[in-house]
């Protein structure tokens, strides 16, 4: 995050806030949510467990790099 934000849940619901500085991890897999134009879908530092899934403004994240999931 390159800024305070927000997380939303599909509904519209706010979870609640995530710090400038957490990681957010993208998800692009075939259950991805509807899409929606200016938020990515995904979970808020998912080291931590219990970490909130959901949606954030693209303009509050910053590329880091990839991480790809083996099964």
């Amino acid at each position: 995050m390159n800024n305070k934000a927000q997380i939303w849940d599909a509904e519209g619901e706010r979870l609640g806030d995530v710090a400038s500085g957490t990681l957010f991890f993208r998800e692009e897999t075939a259950s991805y949510p509807s899409p929606v134009d200016d938020r990515y879908y995904g979970t808020v530092d998912e080291v931590i467990s219990g970490s909130a899934t959901g949606y954030v403004l693209r303009k509050k994240l910053d590329y880091v790099g990839t991480v790809e999931i083996c099964d």
